[in-house]
């Protein structure tokens, strides 16, 4: 459908200026136009995750379009590389949720040229994502179209104690579980060399770029601990999701500017002769990684039981304003997160703007 934005009383009006979704950004425009429109179950409004009752059992229910991955610019972007990351963006909201994965549907548009060894290529990846985690396809659509594309809707099972966006708790502790800097390290490499890092090392990053593992297990984990812990999924990376957290709580948050982050020697080096700062490829997109918020007096237990997972200790929350800042004085940067229509990632249309948008400018000044 075709749409004409002019005044709906029958004319333009010149002299005035419409305003546009990127004047409001995604944040903004889920909150003040898309989200008071939504009705879902246990309060979660703005979580990763509908919950939702149907026929007296309790769902989880998602979708999400594929991003283009960023391998696509390096010419890795294979079809099974497609196929994992339409599976791994769905996968990662029922993460954040604390559910078990059931199933997808994927719709899918394509030229009418496309290869079908390109199709044959995006169902492996797809496949082997979901079998690792148990979940099925259930279906979907295809549809002919001038360029490719992919959109999932993923259905899910809650776990033992609901995981949303929310806490209670008035004195909290933040950790991300999964990887960091890895994605950004292999987007540095490939782009400006890779230096003297020994080849598995190469093999690992290159693969956390093309193959994303959202944190299905841990997040299941999550949902059976003795005591509540907020969650929110950081496919548009920890400070998009710090930010989001601390607004909905009303927490001022306060990251450690000396944070141990879980990057290999020879990858903090590689960022460093690269000008790249560590904070910004680890609180960047691109690794998938799951933000909570803990009640500190249930720090112990929550460490040792998420002890078989990459935990990182970014730093505590008290009741506030919403305002994310370092124990040294700095602020976040809010030009720097990443949200769609405010020169997000999907606006992006070279790989050395995307390096200048989120790597060259310092995410906390």
């Amino acid at each position: 459908m075709d749409v004409n934005w002019t005044n709906q009383d029958g004319g333009a009006d010149m002299g005035e200026r419409i305003e546009t979704v990127s004047d409001f950004g995604e944040i903004r425009l889920l909150n003040e136009i898309i989200l008071p429109c939504v009705t879902s179950g246990e309060n979660s409004i703005n979580d990763d995750c509908a919950h939702l009752t149907m026929a007296g059992k309790t769902l989880l229910w998602s979708m999400d379009p594929c991003p283009t991955p960023v391998a696509n610019w390096f010419g890795k972007a294979t079809p099974e590389v497609w196929g994992c990351y339409t599976a791994a963006i769905n996968l990662s909201d029922i993460a954040a949720s604390g559910g078990t994965p059931l199933g997808m549907l994927v719709s899918i548009e394509m030229p009418d040229d496309t290869p079908v060894s390109f199709i044959k290529g995006f169902q492996d990846g797809l496949l082997s994502m979901l079998n690792s985690v148990d979940a099925k396809l259930y279906g979907g659509n295809v549809k002919s179209s001038k360029k490719f594309s992919a959109t999932g809707t993923i259905i899910g099972t809650p776990g033992e104690n609901p995981v949303t966006r929310k806490t209670t708790s008035k004195d909290v502790l933040l950790y991300l579980i999964g990887p960091c800097g890895d994605f950004w390290a292999a987007v540095v490499a490939n782009r400006y060399g890779a230096g003297n890092l020994r080849s598995e090392t190469v093999t690992s990053i290159d693969r956390a770029m093309c193959f994303p593992v959202p944190q299905v297990s841990a997040g299941r984990l999550l949902s059976n601990l003795p005591f509540s812990v907020a969650c929110m999924d950081c496919s548009d990376g920890p400070a998009n999701s710090l930010y989001q957290l601390a607004r909905i709580n009303q927490l001022d948050i306060q990251l450690a500017s000396d944070v141990i982050w879980p990057l290999r020697q020879e990858l903090l080096e590689l960022l460093s002769r690269n000008g790249i700062r560590v904070e910004n490829a680890c609180y960047s997109f691109g690794d998938w990684q799951l933000a909570c918020l803990v009640p500190s007096d249930s720090k112990d237990e929550f460490e040792r039981s998420l002890s078989g997972y990459t935990l990182t200790k970014l730093g505590s929350g008290t009741p506030g304003l919403g305002r994310v800042t370092t124990d040294d004085g700095r602020f976040l940067q809010l030009d720097m997160i990443n949200q769609n229509f405010s020169s997000g990632y999907n606006s992006i249309e070279n790989l050395d703007d995307l390096i200048q948008r989120y790597m060259r400018n310092p995410i906390f000044q």
